[in-house]
């Protein structure tokens, strides 16, 4: 599988599991806070793999 790919669904899974994680714990606890940065590092891992591929050079 290529990098980008790789990149986009990991980063998906990390998200939605932070997500969910958010939604199960109290807000501001320890847990909360380890979901909010999983579901960050989720969204940073999809950003990567999509600019990755574009070409922003013109």
């Amino acid at each position: 599988m290529e990098r980008f790919a790789q990149l986009v669904v990991a980063g998906g899974l990390l998200l939605v599991a932070g997500l969910r994680g958010t939604e199960f714990t109290a807000p501001a606890s320890s847990g909360w806070l380890a979901a909010a940065t999983l579901a960050g590092i989720g969204c940073a891992a999809v950003l990567a793999g999509i600019l990755t591929e574009l070409d922003l050079k013109g």
